[in-house]
This record gives structure tokens, sequence and C-alpha cells, in this order.
């Protein structure tokens, strides 16, 4: 937002130098900065011209002798504008203009000329070639042109505002905010109207079909005007403000916009085939013709300005191409209307279509305000333009606004800001804001928000307006001040953390991919649908992942290909597939993704390990994870999976928590840059956090009694798995089994063809006496049976 300081003292009185007015906006919240115009010339000066002589046989064309400070030159010039005692820039020899043009010495119809008189285009300064800039008196012959430029043109400042400050984007909104912060009174800008005979609902009609995204609509029409050049006046008003000049009309409207805040769109009203609005959404798929030539496809989501059934402007965005003001123009019609801010945010995003107008009503506008706009508008129309007001106005408000009431506490106020303020001063702070506040005794404040402020929606809110004014400066700095702050972390971010604190000790280093991917990343290893953006950065970037897989392959590519191959890495994010019962037709799931490199050269040499990283020491890793989360009944199965060999299905009590397995080189996608194997794992945290048993992962006491080791070695079926023998095991191995693990795994002489043997060995303990021998033999027979009865298991002896 630019800010002319000129025009600001037009609202409220202050005596700051710009950089003064620019640190007391900043601690007001608004920041600001002086603008520092960089001029695209260098070597001209002020001069004054002493003589006009006419050159003979030459119709335009004189020879001026202007005093340049330091000496006198004789310059050429073709301006109808000169004049003896004229003060001008002159570019003077060895000057450097726009574009790179340098000033020589020359002869110009037969005449020396020693420089160059400038008029406004030729400095780069506006379009203007109508004859060389007249300064005024304050120039002096000598003086550098720059300095002339920044001492008399307009000084302009610069807003960076929050999105929430969307009522300081206009001249009227920072004036309220300095005339609270000094307690000055805002001076409105006058308006005069005189209207005519005929009334405006013989002229128009105005209905809102869509009270969700338009909840109020005025209009005005003028008849008779005449569409033409603006005054200067109203063009030196803005083009400092980076807004090029249109027409008296188009101006007007601008002019309203940069002082009020309001945006106002003006339809050629002989141009709308029946003159009568209606407010409605689009048809999924209609195509619109902006005013810049687009022709766009819209969606439900868009709202419309209709002409009758045919749409002239894409409400709150940007009008049609076929009703926009032209040099015929005669007769207009006026809209200043209230539209949903959600809706014109969703409408502008999806269309890529950012306008001066959508930018305000996105952060929300004045519903009350849009009237004095509206009157505003037609007031300066009538004045530069001329015409004929039609007799009244068309206001369209379905539901009146209710104002916003918040009570504000006084205690809770000064104890948050660590002050002591007494309640009449809290409320003088909040009327220089325009809120109207009522005493509750000296315990709290009733405050009404003004609709000029609807950001204002909770108590903090009120408490920051308070500080602001204030001064932040001027509150103490206090310690010991009672106020508590409660961080709330949801459950899923302390499932976040907890896997973190886990994964990060055992040698993980976390990684972050992009959410975005190409399609065939994102179909690498999921079978679900992916979900497309509507407006793609590139093809690189058009999909939401479905999987954690692909970004944590990419990365160790990438290290591989720097010679770095010991890698464990994991990730914690959001991935995305299309559902059609799910809420937007997406479903979002977290999922935990994780890893490691395995298989020769993964580790580092060392004489004393010898031992290579493998698929199951990632298992082992996910299983001691989930158990420490409290996940109970853990179990893996042989599985079938998208970009895996040798994958398994992770359980937890019936419930599938996802997949593990070695990356499958010959799946193509970021695989095919790997150089070693790589083992992956990923959890989906939703179903994982179903299975948590609370408590379930506590402390448990060191047991000081033995523990007792028990080896059983058994023939089977070779496609029986092993993992389905652990878990017949730890049901039937009683009470005091405290672990499995399968220790050799055999084929071949002595189990029989198509068997295999496999050795488990069991861990049996007591927390309160040493276990008898006798004991543990009875649990052995008891597995051993079952195991034979499941699983057709041999127990071998021998």
């Amino acid at each position: 937002m630019r800010l002319s300081v000129s025009w600001l003292k037009e609202f409220v009185d202050f005596e700051l130098a710009p950089e003064e007015l620019a640190d007391t906006l900043t601690a007001l919240g608004l920041e600001a900065t002086v603008e520092q115009r960089d001029y695209p010339f260098e070597g001209v000066v002020v001069g004054r011209i002493l003589q006009v002589s006419a050159i003979p046989d030459s119709d335009h064309p004189t020879v001026c002798r202007v005093d340049a400070g330091d000496g006198q030159l004789s310059i050429v010039c073709c301006a109808p504008n000169v004049a003896v005692e004229a003060l001008v820039p002159v570019a003077t020899v060895g000057a450097r203009l726009p574009g790179g043009m340098q000033v020589k010495r020359a002869k110009l119809h037969g005449q020396l000329s020693e420089g160059m008189l400038c008029a406004e285009d030729e400095l780069g300064l506006s379009g203007d070639h109508t004859g060389i800039m007249i300064l005024s008196p304050q120039a002096k012959p000598g003086q550098d042109f720059k300095e002339y430029l920044r001492a008399t043109q307009e000084v302009v400042l610069v807003l960076d505002l929050t999105p929430n400050r969307g009522d300081a984007l206009s001249h009227l909104g920072v004036a309220r905010d300095l005339a609270a912060k000094f307690n000055r009174t805002v001076r409105l800008p006058s308006i005069k109207i005189e209207e005519g005979a005929t009334a405006i609902e013989e002229l128009a009609a105005v209905s809102i079909s869509a009270p969700d995204g338009c909840h109020r609509y005025a209009a005005r029409v003028i008849t008779g005007l005449q569409i033409g050049p603006s005054p200067s006046w109203l063009v030196q008003r803005l083009e400092p403000l980076g807004m090029r000049s249109i027409n008296n009309v188009v101006d007007a409207s601008n002019y309203v916009l940069m002082e009020l805040g309001h945006p106002l769109h003006i339809f050629d009203y002989d141009r709308l085939a029946e003159q009568r609005i209606e407010v409605a959404f689009a048809k999924h798929g209609q195509t619109f013709t902006t005013l810049d030539g687009q022709k766009r496809k819209l969606s439900r989501h868009h709202l419309l300005i209709k002409d009758g059934k045919v749409p002239v402007a894409l409400a709150g965005i940007m009008g049609g191409w076929d009703s926009e003001i032209t040099d015929t123009t005669t007769s207009i019609l006026i809209e200043s209307a209230y539209f949903n801010p959600t809706v014109i945010r969703r409408g502008a995003k999806s269309l890529e279509l950012a306008t001066e107008a959508s930018k305000r009503f996105e952060r929300d506008t004045d519903i009350d305000g849009l009237l004095f706009a509206l009157e505003r508008v037609t007031s300066l129309i009538a004045e530069v333009a001329g015409g004929t007001v039609a007799r009244g106005m068309i206001d369209v408000y379905p539901t009146a606004h209710e104002p916003k009431v918040i009570d504000l506490s006084v205690a809770f106020t000064n104890r948050l800001l660590g002050t002591r303020l007494p309640v009449e001063e809290m409320a003088a702070y909040l009327r220089r804001l325009g809120l109207q506040v009522e005493g509750k005794g000296q315990e709290a404040l009733r405050c009404t928000v003004p609709p000029s402020r609807p950001e204002l929606t909770e108590q903090v809110d009120l408490i920051e307006e308070i500080a602001r004014l204030l001064g932040y400066d001027n509150i103490p700095a206090v310690e010991g001040v009672p106020v508590r702050f409660q961080g709330l972390a949801q459950d899923e971010q302390a499932l976040f953390s907890q896997l973190r604190e886990a994964l990060i000790p055992w040698g993980f280093s976390e990684h972050l991919s992009n959410t975005l991917t190409r399609h065939d990343f994102a179909n690498w290893f999921s079978e679900g649908r992916p979900v497309k953006l509507a407006n793609p950065l590139s093809a690189e970037l058009a999909f939401l992942r479905t999987s954690l897989l692909p970004g944590l392959v990419q990365a160790v590519a990438f290290n591989e290909r720097r010679q770095l191959h010991d890698i464990q890495l994991f990730e914690i994010g959001a991935v995305h597939q299309q559902e059609s019962k799910a809420y937007n037709l997406t479903r979002e799931r977290f999922m935990l993704g994780l890893v490691a490199t395995v298989g020769a050269g993964t580790e580092k040499v060392h004489w004393k390990r010898p031992a290579k990283r493998d698929l199951y020491h990632l298992k082992g890793v996910t299983e001691q994870l989930l158990v420490a989360l409290g996940v109970p009944g853990i179990a893996f199965k042989a599985a079938l999976a998208r970009g895996l060999t040798a994958a398994l299905e992770i359980a937890s009590q019936g419930r599938r928590l996802g997949l593990m397995g070695e990356i499958n080189s010959q799946s193509g996608g970021p695989a095919q840059k790997l150089e070693t194997h790589v083992a992956a794992v990923e959890l989906d945290l939703t179903e994982v956090a179903k299975c948590v048993v609370p408590g379930g992962s506590g402390y448990q006491q060191v047991a000081p009694y033995p523990v007792v080791e028990r080896d059983i070695a058994v023939a089977l079926p070779a496609d029986v798995a092993a993992g389905q023998l652990l878990d017949t095991i730890r049901k039937k191995g009683g009470k005091y089994l405290r672990d499995v693990r399968v220790f050799d795994v055999y084929s071949g002489e002595g189990v029989g063809e198509g068997n295999k043997g496999l050795a488990f060995r069991l861990y049996f303990q007591s927390s309160d006496r040493t276990l008898k021998d006798a004991e543990v033999d009875v649990q052995i027979q008891r597995v051993a049976d079952a195991l034979q009865r499941r699983h057709k298991a041999k127990w071998r002896q021998s």
C-alpha cells in the first residue's frame, strides 16, 4: 500500500517529518518506510531561460539562451511553451537520459545546441510530451534536478501490512489510527450531489440471488456525462501511488478506492442490455471474458454480477470485457457492494487473478461504509465529468449487519500487558478507535466494534489495540507477571515428538520432502488416485504425494551421488488421495516413513564390526519403536506391495499399520538412481495411534531374579511363516514368558523334503521369586503341543 503524506494530512492534522511519520505508523503496527525514488537520469540541472530567438526559415524551433548556474548555454528547442524567465530542467552535454541516450553538443537547424530542455517523458517521469517541464519559482539555476524533485514532489510512504489490517489499505484507515494515537479528529471528505428528476428505480433494478456471497449491494446512476482526461489535481494524486490515469470516470473510482479503501465498479449503463443487476454464483464450467481480455472457466464458487442473465463482472475481482467504460460512454451505473471475504479469496485464488479490489474484499470491508463510498464517488464523478445524477439510490440489504460486542476484563488486560491502567483510560483508548464503550463497573467494559474494524473479534484483539495506542515502549518491563501460558499440543503432535525422540538416538536423521510431486512418483508406492493441483507450477509439482517413500528414496540417491552410503532417514508428514466420500473429495493421512541402506558397503569398516545392516535391522527398529509407543501384539506377515520386494505387512490386533520391504530397483521412479539396496517402512500414524494402549510402555522395575532360558526346535512345512509360530508361543508361553526369538533356520537332511527347521529361544522370569525348572518344563511342553496342533510342527528333541 502506497500512501501520500499530503493526502493523509487532509484527513488528520499532524506535524511529523516523513521519517517520523513512518516510525509512528510502524509503532502502531502499520510497518512503514519512506519511498526513496530513483530517477533514471544523470547530469540534469535547473536552468533559467534568459532569451528566446526564432530560427530563420523554421516554423517551430527556437534558440534559447539558458542560465545553467555555472554559465550560459545555447540550446535549440522545438517545444511550444518556451518562455523567457521560465525555470526548466536542462540536460547538459554528457548527461544520460532514460533508454541510454547521452546528450552531446550538436548543430541543429544550423545552430549550435549545447544541451537539451526536457519534457517529462524524456526524463522518465510520466508520458507527457506536450511541452518542456516548467518548474516552480523555488527552483534555482544550477541546482541538481534530482534534489529539486525530492524537495517538491509528493512524499510517499510504503506500508507493509499484516493480512488482518484490510482497513489500513486506504488513507482514511491510516488517518483513523493516527487520529486515535494523537487524540485528534478525522475529517471526512465533503459530498455534494444535485439529483435530477428521474428516479433511479425507473432506470435500474438490483436483486441478490446469492446472499451467502453478497450481503449488500448499492447502486447509483448518472446520465449525460462526458468522458475525457482527468483534471491535473486528480492525475497528480494517483500517479505518485503508481496508478496510471485512464479517464475522468475511472480515475475518480480509483481515487475513492485509495481514499476510503472501498472498491467500486462502474458499468457503461447503455451496454447493460436489461439494466437489471443480479448477483449470483456461476454455473460449473461457465466461461466469462474479463476486462483484461482473458476467457476464464468458472466454477460454482465464483460470484458473478449479471445484467439479467448475462454476466458482466466477476464480483469483487474484475469487470467484464463488454461493459467497460469507453470514450463513447455517456451514462453509467455505479456499484458499491459488500462481498463475502471467503468467496472473493477463493475465487481470486483459483483464477490466479489478484486485483486492488480483491485484495481489499478478501480482507473484509466496511459493510456500512459502502454507502459513503458510493456517495463520494458519485459526487466526484459529477464534479469532473458532469452529467445528471438519478434521484435516490438502490440499496439491497437482505440481513442487517449485527455489530460484534466484546466484554473486556480490566484485570485480565492489566495482567496480560503487565500494566496498571485504570478502566477510564482503557475506555478512552477504545473510543478513540471508534468503538462504543459502556462501563460494567470498575471490572469490565462492554465494547461494540465498528464495521470498519471487522478483524476485532476477541478480547485479546482489544487488548492489542490498547497496547498500540499506549505504545509498546511505554509498557513497563516487569518481572514475575502473574500470567500463565498453556501450550496445547494435540495428540498427534505429542505422538510425532515421541517418534522423533525414539528414532534420532537410533541413528536416524529427519528429512523433509516436498509434498508436491510428479504423476509417476505419486503412483509409485500407492494404488490410490493422486490429487492433482488445479494450477500447478510445473509438471514436476502437479500432484500431492500419496506416499513418503519417493521423497525419502530421492534423498538417499542424492546422498549416494556424493559418496555417502551409510544412510538412515525418517520423515513424518501428510499424504493425500482422492476419496469420493471424504470432505473435499480428498483423504489426508499422516504417515511415518523410514529408509536405511542395507548390504555391503553401508557400514563403516571396522575390525570389530563385521556385521552388515539388513532388512531385519529395520524390522527390529520398527518393532521396538511400536513397543516403545505402547502398541501390543505386533505382527509381521508376507504381503505384496507396489515398489517393494520381500514385503511385510505390519499389524496389531488385526489392524493394518503399514508395510515394509526392500525398494525394488526395477520399479522405476527414483529407485533407478540408487547405488545400493534400501529397506523402507511406511506406517499409518492414525492407525498406530488407535492401537496404543495407555500406559503400555511405562516404566517396569528390573526383576532381581534370574532369567531361565529354554530352546525348542521344530520341523514344519516350509510354507509356514515363523511369525505364526511366534504368535502361538507368546500366547501359550504363560505369564512368566518375557521374550522369544528365532535363532536358527535349517533346511535339508533331517527335516524331510518340503520342510524346514526352526529353533526358538524362550526367556522366562518371575518378578518375585526364582523359577523352578519343573515350572518352565511344563510351559515348554504346552508350547510344543500347541505348535503341533496348530502348525503341524514336530518337536525335535535330539
